[in-house]
């Protein structure tokens, strides 16, 4: 560190204030603009001294102040169990607490409050009472209220010590113009810096990496201080997922732009009875009781049948495949067909139009399917967009020109195109199940066409 007239008076400030010095001491410092009497402090004496304090407190370590200066020595305790936000022991800032990794999958939970938003977590990690400066070994995560991981951090030291103080070592050239600090196993510390973006309670946790944490005690203090970051910060997550039943337009999952949303496929089994052709009628399916429309119900009919249909009767010749169900006349025989029912995904989002969107398959994790059938769809003039497969890793780029909602359905993708069972109407569609994800993102810039 460089001796400087400022930097020593802005130090010596501070170690008054705390009783590190004697009062005598305060009144012999050359302040700039002193009157010269050290009994008799000018105007100009009380500003600088004023000034230095402030500048001692934003930057202590400039005023060769560090944490074991002002952090209470170790002495308190976690309190087992301890291994839930539940049971969660209270730090009280600016303390030391001992704790103890009792096998590989224990975890210490602890928790702090904050008043402000934007404020700055400060912790410090020591190892045990053996080897204070040996803190390998753990994972330190900050949660937030809810448990969420904000933050995680390997409780290894990066160097000799994070902090520099005059006279270390022999190797230093120590400056007659700065204070002397002792050596102690706090410059060693594992110091670990998050932002809590909102007020509030905090968790930390204290786990074993692997078993390297195993059967050894450490020590934790949390400190909070203030950052320069003003922005607001809203509650909200690093991803959403979908939500069940999500299978029609009407039930679709809201997407955030540059939010990944997670899903997962599934299937069912499903059967029906193929009739011979001479003895069948086609008729649409009623979803609640899972056979045929009733036509002497009215219930039946208005849950199966489209709007504008009066009765139970389905056109086989102009519905998708799989709509109609085959209902034989009579007892004249037939066989019970079966096979899988995937599920269909549907997502919406909302334009402000006249922008580029970017969409990603399977970007935050892998996927264990192969390929599935993306259709996007601008409902407002039913204009389709995308219709075709994707698969993990792809992306599309194109542009929503108009406002509005804008559907994505994500869907089995036919084998080798369009094909239908002849003897069931089934579609052959790829095997599509397990989980995936992908992000939308929206630039907000127009599309160069426009």
């Amino acid at each position: 560190m460089k001796n400087s007239l400022n930097k020593t008076a802005r130090w010596s400030a501070l170690a008054v204030a705390m009783g590190i010095m004697s009062a005598q001491s305060q009144a012999a410092i050359n302040w700039p603009g002193a009157t010269g009497d050290p009994s008799k402090p000018s105007k100009s004496y009380n500003q600088g001294y004023k000034a230095g304090l402030e500048d001692c407190v934003k930057a202590p370590k400039d005023c060769g102040v560090l944490l074991e200066d002002v952090v209470a020595n170790p002495g308190w305790g976690e309190t087992e169990p301890n291994d839930h936000m539940a049971a969660a022991d209270r730090l009280h800032l600016d303390r030391f607490y001992k704790g103890n990794s009792l096998d590989l999958y224990d975890q210490d939970w602890y928790y702090i409050e904050t008043s402000r938003p934007n404020q700055n977590l400060v912790i410090s990690f020591l190892g045990d009472q053996s080897d204070y400066t040996n803190t390998e070994g753990w994972i330190v995560e900050a949660r937030d209220r809810h448990g969420n991981v904000i933050a995680a951090f390997d409780s290894t030291t990066s160097g000799l010590g994070n902090v520099y103080r005059n006279g270390d070592n022999e190797a230093d050239v120590v400056d007659p113009g700065e204070p002397i600090l002792a050596k102690t196993p706090l410059s060693n510390a594992k110091i670990i810096l998050t932002t809590l973006g909102n007020a509030g309670r905090y968790y930390i946790s204290v786990s074993s990496m692997e078993d390297k944490g195993e059967q050894r005690a450490y020590h934790i203090a949390a400190m909070i201080s203030e950052s320069d970051q003003i922005s607001p910060n809203p509650d909200s997550n690093f991803f959403d997922t979908e939500t069940e039943i999500n299978d029609t337009q009407d039930a679709a999952d809201p997407i955030r732009s540059n939010v990944h949303m997670f899903g997962s496929f599934g299937r069912k089994m499903v059967k029906w009875f193929v009739p011979p052709e001479d003895n069948v009628e086609w008729v649409y399916p009623d979803p609640v009781t899972n056979t045929y429309c009733n036509p002497g119900d009215i219930a039946s009919i208005l849950r199966s049948v489209p709007p504008g249909q009066g009765d139970c009767s389905c056109d086989v010749d102009n519905t998708p495949a799989g709509t109609c169900m085959a209902k034989p006349k009579n007892d004249g025989g037939g066989t019970w067909e079966y096979a899988y029912n995937y599920d269909n995904d549907w997502f919406v989002y909302r334009s402000e139009g006249n922008e580029q969107l970017h969409f990603e398959m399977c970007a935050k994790g892998n996927c264990d399917f192969t390929r599935v059938h993306l259709r996007v769809v601008y409902v407002n003039d039913s204009v389709v967009l995308i219709n075709g497969p994707i698969q993990p890793g792809w992306s599309y780029d194109f542009g929503a020109v108009g406002p509005g909602t804008y559907f994505f359905e994500l869907s089995p993708e036919p084998v080798d195109g369009p094909q239908v069972d002849p003897e069931t109407g089934v579609h052959t569609v790829d095997d599509l199940t397990g989980p995936y994800n992908f992000l939308l993102r929206s630039t907000k810039l127009p599309p160069n066409g426009n």
